[in-house]
């Protein structure tokens, strides 16, 4: 798993400077890219199912001896070098020029492509990057990505050109109406180890409104499914595959994220194409797979009778107007008949969701599928625990296995953040000694995401024995 850190805008104080003579110059072919907008062009081919290949996953991931962990510091601290100047030249024309005017969805999906494709050539012909490997080179480029989206953020997600809020608020208001729903509903075990796994999955979705890259966002994407993988593969080994789409869909309920549908339009939108084909744009499907799952979803849909399926909603529905009295959507009062068909009660809004009925059993399918195969992959971390592993991603400061006799707030502050962390893990692994618990997650300076890895072969191990 992945573990992300926000940067503060300070970090990048060199795109705040005024521009000079020299950098006026090199509007002329930055314009260029404003002046080939076409609208009839620039939305983005759909990611048919049939296209997320696994055999791209391995093109487009970079071999393991030559993985570099991404620092989106490091990148900062590259384009602040005078030989970057350049560089920060083209990035601070098309900032520019990006404010002339508000622009459609679809022109903004071209410009920022284009200008992406442009400057990569550019940042590969300058001095700071010329000589890099591939992957260092490719860490950079998602150092762009990441610093075009972070300014851009405030015009790109949830755009006003488009129905993204409206149909955030339906389908937060369909899944608060389907609160009641448990395991048994979607035919998932019941066990012990449900509660800590998918509360952790939980935390994860609900990361992604605290970032504003697409990357960083189909990160937290992309812990949730690994921790859902993770509890299937504690629970039921390699065989329960097809219960990672139900219990994404259980996850998704029990968390209700909100702007959920402006999140994943915003990731398909503006992230890397190649990357929506790798491995991430697998679980960023299953996400759309599920929320479609959920904006069609009827008693027929669950392992549940009709009478009981009416009776759980008239009585949330009734909870909710006591909740909140005033609880209206797009102005209408809440009603059973748009509570279960929102599309039918709202002709202002498109009559289908993220995907129709058919597809969303297609992406049902074809998330099983990758489960599986996900699953059959070993993790390669218990190797390293008792050898002094390192962390492969940006994490918190290192903390101390025991409390200091003198500690400032900042160190009480890591303390209890690593009690917190080792509880959770003694939580959902009950199986494991404490003591192990307790070195695996200072062996990982602190990171719960990595520990559960670890931990989860480790549980692994033992079952097989």
């Amino acid at each position: 798993m992945e573990t992300l850190t926000e940067e503060f805008d300070e970090k990048a104080n060199f795109i705040h400077e005024p521009l000079d003579d020299e950098e006026h110059s090199n509007n002329k072919e930055v314009e260029n890219i404003f002046s080939q907008v076409n609208n009839h062009e620039a939305r983005r081919p759909s990611l048919a199912p049939n296209q997320l290949d696994t055999q791209q996953e391995e093109q487009q991931k970079p071999t393991q001896q030559t993985e570099i962990p991404f620092d989106f510091n490091r990148f900062l601290e590259q384009m602040k070098s005078r030989n970057a100047k350049p560089i920060t030249r083209y990035f601070k024309s098309f900032l520019q020029a990006f404010d002339r005017r508000p622009w459609t969805v679809n022109e903004q999906i071209k410009i920022i492509q284009d200008f992406l494709d442009f400057i990569y050539v550019k940042m590969r012909e300058n001095e700071i990057w010329k000589d890099m490997s591939e992957q260092e080179f490719f860490n950079a480029k998602e150092g762009m990505e990441k610093l075009v989206m972070n300014r851009l953020y405030y015009a790109t997600f949830c755009p006003s050109t488009t129905d993204d809020k409206e149909r955030d608020d339906l389908l937060y208001q369909k899944i608060s109406i389907f609160r009641w729903i448990r395991e048994r509903h979607l035919d998932i075990p019941e066990t012990e180890h449900n509660e800590a796994f998918l509360t952790f999955a939980e935390s994860e979705l609900l990361k992604m409104n605290n970032y504003k890259a697409p990357r960083d966002k189909l990160i937290c994407i992309l812990n949730c499914c690994k921790v859902i993988f993770g509890l299937i593969k504690h629970v039921e080994g390699e065989g329960g595959a097809d219960k990672f789409l139900p219990i994404l869909i259980y996850v998704i309920i029990r968390a209700n994220p909100p702007r959920l549908v402006s999140n994943t339009q915003y990731i398909y939108r503006f992230r890397s194409i190649d990357q929506l084909q790798a491995e991430a744009g697998y679980y960023l499907t299953n996400l759309m797979g599920a929320i479609a799952f959920i904006e069609t979803m009827e008693a027929k849909s669950l392992s549940i009778t009709k009478e009981e399926f009416d009776s759980n909603i008239e009585q949330t529905m009734n909870e909710l107007k006591m909740e909140r009295p005033s609880i209206s959507l797009n102005k209408q009062q809440v009603s059973y008949e748009n509570a279960l068909h929102p599309s039918r009660s709202s002709p202002r809004l498109p009559t289908q969701g993220l995907l129709d009925s058919s597809k969303a059993v297609a992406f049902l399918e074809k998330g099983s599928l990758l489960a599986q195969k996900t699953m059959q992959r070993p993790l390669s971390f218990v190797g390293k625990i008792f050898q002094g592993l390192t962390p492969t991603e940006e994490s918190r400061p290192p903390l101390p296995p025991r409390p200091m006799t003198d500690q400032g707030p900042m160190q009480r502050e890591q303390k209890e953040q690593f009690e917190q962390d080792l509880q959770t893990l003694q939580t959902m692994f009950p199986n494991i000694d404490p003591s192990v618990c307790c070195l695996v997650l200072n062996a990982n300076h602190g990171v719960l995401a990595h520990s559960i890895e670890n931990l989860l072969e480790i549980s692994n191990q033992q079952h097989h024995r």
